[in-house]
């Protein structure tokens, strides 16, 4: 898979949206091939993700929508959720999908997708506020062995674990912090240990609503 999004395949049940997303794709740059595929789980299991950058994907509660999502990151295509208002108050709809972005059906544009290919080209994980927000409203408050655990945070670690809030990659936050990608990883692996959390996105979320818990909002 090559490091941008030059081709592009589109899974979606509504015709609307795929001619929608056509049309908006023709607008982004870089964008070289945009295939549809039928929304069915033979046409889905057809796919030869070895050539597709970018997978643009709905309906994600469906089983065989979210196996044909795993087979496409396991090729090294990016998946991008469209999702509709509905699922954005229910984000647990998509627990276990594998997704590298998520977008809004209803905000979508050319500049919103080349912003989003862009990021996640790079490494990051694009994610509309509104969803954001509606996963640290699910997600419980710190306990106080995880506030415990922040505190014992180095200044370094506290301002990556802020980057992780961003939603930013390793790379970038090498970037941002003027350190190697190696030092960024090491950072991001010592955060998640001594806060005790399987992944960089749980560790944001408690992150988000200790601020909370802080600031009393």
């Amino acid at each position: 898979m090559s490091a941008t999004a030059e081709h592009v395949a589109v899974l979606t049940r509504s015709e609307v949206l795929r001619v929608g997303v056509r049309t908006l794709l023709a607008r982004v740059p870089g964008v070289a091939s945009v295939r549809d595929h039928a929304y069915e789980p033979q046409s889905a299991a057809a796919i030869d993700f070895a050539d597709v950058d970018i997978l643009l994907l709905s309906c994600p509660r469906e089983e065989w929508v979210r196996e044909t999502a795993a087979r496409a990151g396991a090729a090294g295509t990016k998946v991008l959720l469209l999702l509709d208002e509905r699922m954005v108050d229910d984000p647990d709809s998509i627990r276990g999908v594998v997704a590298h972005g998520v977008l809004l059906k209803h905000e979508l544009t050319s500049d919103a997708l080349t912003l989003a290919f862009a990021q996640t080209c790079n490494g990051g994980f694009p994610m509309p506020s509104a969803f954001s927000h509606a996963l640290i409203r699910r997600s419980p408050g710190p306990s106080l062995a995880q506030r415990e655990r922040i505190a014992t945070l180095t200044p370094r670690e506290r301002e990556t674990l802020d980057l992780l809030v961003e939603g930013l990659s390793n790379k970038l936050i090498a970037r941002r912090l003027r350190i190697s990608e190696h030092g960024a990883k090491r950072l991001v692996a010592n955060i998640l240990a001594k806060m005790n959390c399987p992944n960089r996105t749980q560790a944001a979320a408690i992150a988000v609503r200790e601020h909370a818990v802080l600031s009393g909002a």
